[in-house]
């Protein structure tokens, strides 16, 4: 399925964050965190391949196109999405560093859809229904 259409109907949930790529969208612990245009770009390429090492390369091509930019751009973008999501690098519990490779989103990712009863948006060990 086209991403296009993908955004259209699913949202991203991992503990109390929520992605929605439609609305383009970060929201932690209830509140919207705002975040640059390549970063969230970055974010929903974790999300989509979210246990696989993502290479520095893709991450680059994917935000920032075929364009020639540093890789400091990237680690800027990685810290920047550290800070929104409350994750650290030395003890990560969203984003892990791959050493001179790239980076793997660690959470446990649930992707839900996008019109779902507000009760399917709550953690798991928190679901009860009405």
């Amino acid at each position: 399925m086209p991403r296009s259409e993908l955004d259209e109907h699913w949202f991203y949930q991992c503990d109390d964050i929520i992605v929605d790529p439609h609305a383009h969208r970060l929201e932690r612990a209830g509140r919207d965190r705002p975040l640059e245009p390549k970063a969230y770009a970055v974010l929903l390429t974790l999300l989509e391949q979210a246990g696989d090492v993502v290479d520095k390369t893709t991450l680059l091509d994917t935000a920032w196109g075929h364009r020639h930019v540093t890789p400091g751009v990237l680690a800027h973008a990685i810290s920047q999405l550290r800070q929104a999501l409350g994750d650290s690098a030395l003890h990560p519990r969203y984003i892990a560093t791959v050493h001179t490779i790239g980076y793997r989103f660690i959470g446990k990712v649930h992707r839900r859809p996008r019109f779902a009863p507000a009760w399917l948006r709550l953690p798991a060990n928190t679901l009860s229904r009405p």
